[in-house]
């Protein structure tokens, strides 16, 4: 009975195993498929390679996938303003804000996808032409519903408050960025980091004049109020005199009270810095400047400022621990005292460069911690997993790394910060390519913040 059983079961395995095979098989060619996204831009022979594998109709599942990866990457190499501008039309919420657009430059995008997947790449640049102008329309209509109508809500609730009146240089800030805005939506929409960045300002700046407004009208209706108001910025200031062990009891205005505080944290910070000289002489004393400066150029030396580098990053990462959920953000240390800012949760859309909107907080909050890290050059580095084509992979991790170096740019614009951006492709995977778990780890962002070189001795 034994061997009947076994010899069975090797029969079984004899029949089952090419099935299994296939199943790999099929398994690796789809996914690469769905790499390129041959479900947007090769959907019939995607569709079919999928029923034929279903129906085991293996070399001609084969040939309908291969022909779906090729589809895919003449659309992507032929028609990346179109499909870019297709994925911000999505990303921006066009169905829900003019549904009709959006479906018309749905319907012209298809006439393209069909024309490619014909062979006609004739008709299929002349519809192009056609569905760039309606994804456009849609975008823009998009983007000013989602970054341009807050700030005309927020202004028309300032105004509603007399913020006008009572801060008439925030309610013009944010006046004229939400003009600055709309010119940008229609100029320019695919400047998606600039919008947000511009955006976001100016709401602030209406949210200033609404609070403003609001105080000043209190005051006028109930004048009782700016006692309470001034006794409780009193109260402020008395607060941080105790913690400098100030005695404000002296002071006869509220300017003398701010001088007396600014005097004494001016005569702490001169205080340290004495302190800080007095140390450094005692330093030279003791090992003189031209040999401290030598060692730099020994391993002691380099030694030395490496782990005072990294005394500072770490308590710079414990500082901006709070401010990040490990599982969206990741900050770490390496080796060489770079600062891996890893963005864990920052999910672009399959094959697509396109920061989604839920994505902009998340990078805003990474920009604080480069922020802390003002001395040291930014580098966007993009990556991605294993599935799908090379070249492919490398153009995508190169677009997407330019998106975050984009809006990192517009942010940053007043202090002249030093970005750069970089793709890796597929070449440096953090986990297993093979498990979808780790696939998902090796598609990201990093912001790496470069240790600043080890200082040379002058000739």
């Amino acid at each position: 009975m034994h061997k009947i059983i076994s010899g069975g079961l090797f029969i079984a395995a004899i029949i089952l195993s090419p099935l299994a095979v296939w199943s790999a098989e099929a398994n690796a060619l789809l996914q690469e498929a769905e790499a390129v996204r041959a479900q947007e831009l090769s959907p019939a022979a995607y569709n079919a390679a999928k029923d034929a594998y279903a129906q085991n109709w293996t070399d001609k599942a084969d040939i309908q996938a291969q022909q779906a990866i090729t589809n895919s990457l003449i659309m992507s190499k032929t028609f990346p303003k179109l499909i870019e501008s297709r994925d911000r039309m999505h990303v921006s919420g066009a169905i829900d804000v003019r549904k009709d657009l959006a479906e018309r430059a749905e319907e012209a995008f298809s006439r393209v996808v069909e024309a490619v997947e014909a062979g006609d790449m004739r008709r299929a640049r002349k519809d192009s032409e056609n569905a760039e102008l309606l994804t456009y329309q849609a975008e823009v209509v998009a983007a000013r519903e989602q970054l341009t109508r807050p700030i005309a809500k927020a202004l028309s609730d300032a105004r509603k408050e007399d913020g006008n009146r009572y801060a008439p240089k925030s309610f013009a800030k944010a006046n004229e960025g939400m003009k600055k805005v709309e010119r940008l939506v229609s100029s320019n929409p695919a400047a998606r980091g600039q919008l947000y960045n511009e955006s976001r300002n100016s709401l602030e700046s209406a949210q200033t004049a609404l609070e403003i407004g609001r105080f000043g009208k209190q005051i006028k209706s109930k004048p009782e109020t700016a006692e309470v108001w001034f006794q409780s910025r009193d109260g402020d200031m008395s607060a941080i005199a105790k913690h400098l062990n100030l005695n404000l009891g002296g002071a006869k205005s509220h300017d003398e009270r701010v001088k007396l505080i600014t005097d004494a944290i001016d005569q702490m910070r001169s205080s340290y810095e004495e302190q800080l000289a007095d140390a450094r002489k005692q330093i030279n004393k003791l090992q003189g400047n031209l040999a401290e400066l030598d060692d730099t150029r020994t391993s002691l030396g380099q030694a030395r400022y490496m782990l005072k580098l990294k005394r500072e990053a770490e308590a710079k990462i414990a500082q901006l621990a709070t401010l990040f959920d490990p599982s969206q953000v990741e900050l770490f240390l390496t080796t060489d005292a770079d600062v891996i800012i890893r963005m864990k949760a920052m999910n672009f859309p399959s094959g697509s460069a396109i920061v989604p909107a839920t994505s902009y907080d998340l990078l805003e909050l990474a920009s604080k911690a480069v922020d802390l890290f003002g001395d040291r050059v930014v580098r966007v580095e993009g990556h991605t997993d294993s599935v799908g084509n090379d070249e492919y992979n490398q153009a995508l991790s190169e677009r997407r790394a330019v998106t975050v170096k984009e809006y990192l740019d517009a942010r940053f614009a007043e202090s002249n910060r030093t970005i750069t951006s970089v793709g890796f492709g597929e070449a440096r995977p953090i986990a297993n390519n093979e498990k979808a778990e780790g696939r998902g780890q090796n598609r990201r962002i990093d912001i790496v913040l470069i240790a600043p070189p080890i200082p040379t001795a002058k000739p």
